[in-house]
C-alpha cells in the first residue's frame, strides 16, 4: 500500500472482539507502517489505559512499532479526526458500526460522518477472515463522460492494486451500467453505454495491469449489484468511492458507499478523489 507509513487503529477496550485490531496489525505486518492505536474515552482512568496497554503488549512483541493514544475530544469522531491529525496517519481502521433502519432515518450514522470528514483512506472491518490469497472487489463507476468519477476510479484502482499485491490476492473489478431504455440505444457512435463501460473498463485494465476475466459489468443498481457480487465471488475487502459533504448536502440520503455500509458484511476500504495523489505527494517528499 504505497505511501503508507502510520496507520490509525480505533479501538474499545471494554470489548473481547478487537476486529479493527487485527486487521491493522495485517496491513502493518505486510507494509511495515507504524502502528498507532486510539482509545476514544471520555473517563480514561489508570485501569483502561491498563487495558490498551495488554492489547498492544503482543504486537509489539512481535516487532510491531505500537504508539497508544486514550483521550477525548468531545465525540469518538472529533477524537479520531484529531488524533489522525496530530499523527499524520496515512489510513483509519475501526470497527464498522452497525446502526438500525429507524435510527439511521433521524440522526446521521457514525461511520458517515467519519467518511465525510476524514482526509484520509477509512477501513470499516466487519469480519476476521485473512486478505490473503483471497479476493477483493474494486467497484468503480466507468462511465468515460464523468471526470469526477474518473479521478475517482483512479484512486480506487491505485489502492486495490497495492492491496492485492501485497496479500497476493485476486483482484477483481465490477461496474453497474444505466439499466434505462435510453442505456441500451445507440448514443450516436455506434455504441451502448453498456459497450462504453467495457470499453472504459478496458483501458484501465491495461493501465494497472487488470484481469479482463475478473471485470464485472452488469445492469445497475449499483446498490444491489455489490451485495450480489461480493456473496457470488466470496469476496474479503470491498473497495469503493465516496464523496465529502458537508452542510445542507449532509442532510440528504447517504450516497452509494454510505448505503452499502449496511448492506454488505465484508471489509470496507473507502476513498475519495483527493486520495489518488495523497500517496505520490509522500513518495515524492521523501
Amino acid at each position: 500500500m504505497r505511501g503508507i507509513t502510520k496507520v490509525l487503529a480505533v479501538v474499545d477496550t471494554r470489548k473481547e472482539e478487537q476486529l479493527a485490531l487485527e486487521r491493522a496489525n495485517q496491513i502493518c505486518r505486510v507494509t511495515g507502517a507504524a502502528l498507532h492505536i486510539l482509545a476514544p474515552n471520555p473517563k480514561a482512568d489508570g485501569e483502561s489505559m491498563v487495558r490498551l496497554e495488554a492489547l498492544a503488549e503482543p504486537l509489539m512483541a512481535e516487532g510491531r512499532e505500537v504508539y497508544l493514544h486514550e483521550t477525548w475530544h468531545d465525540s469518538v469522531i472529533e477524537t479520531i479526526i484529531h488524533v489522525r491529525q496530530m499523527e499524520r496517519c496515512h489510513l483509519v481502521v475501526k470497527d464498522a458500526k452497525l446502526i438500525s433502519a429507524l435510527k439511521k432515518a433521524f440522526s446521521t450514522p457514525e461511520d458517515w460522518s467519519l467518511l465525510r470528514r476524514c482526509r484520509v483512506p477509512v477501513l470499516l472491518v466487519q469480519e476476521r477472515s485473512d486478505w490473503t490469497k483471497g479476493k477483493i472487489l474494486a467497484a468503480i463507476n466507468a462511465d468515460p463522460r464523468d471526470h469526477y468519477h474518473s479521478v475517482l476510479n483512479q484512486a480506487i484502482l491505485q489502492y486495490a492494486t497495492d492491496i492485492a499485491d501485497d496479500f497476493s490476492s485476486e483482484l477483481h473489478l465490477a461496474t453497474a451500467y444505466p439499466t434505462t431504455m435510453l442505456a441500451i440505444q445507440d448514443q450516436g457512435d455506434g455504441l451502448t453505454d453498456k459497450n462504453h463501460y467495457e470499453k472504459h473498463c478496458r483501458e484501465y485494465a491495461r493501465e494497472f495491469n487488470l484481469n479482463e476475466s475478473h471485470f464485472h459489468i452488469e445492469p445497475g443498481p449499483t446498490e444491489t449489484m455489490i451485495p450480489a457480487l461480493l456473496k457470488e465471488i466470496d469476496a474479503k475487502l470491498l473497495i469503493l468511492g465516496t464523496h465529502a459533504r458537508t452542510g445542507i448536502s449532509a442532510i440528504a440520503i447517504g450516497n452509494t458507499a454510505e448505503q452499502l455500509i449496511s448492506e454488505v458484511k465484508t471489509d470496507i476500504l473507502v476513498l475519495q478523489p483527493k486520495h489518488h495523489m495523497i500517496p505520490l505527494e509522500r513518495e515524492l517528499s521523501q
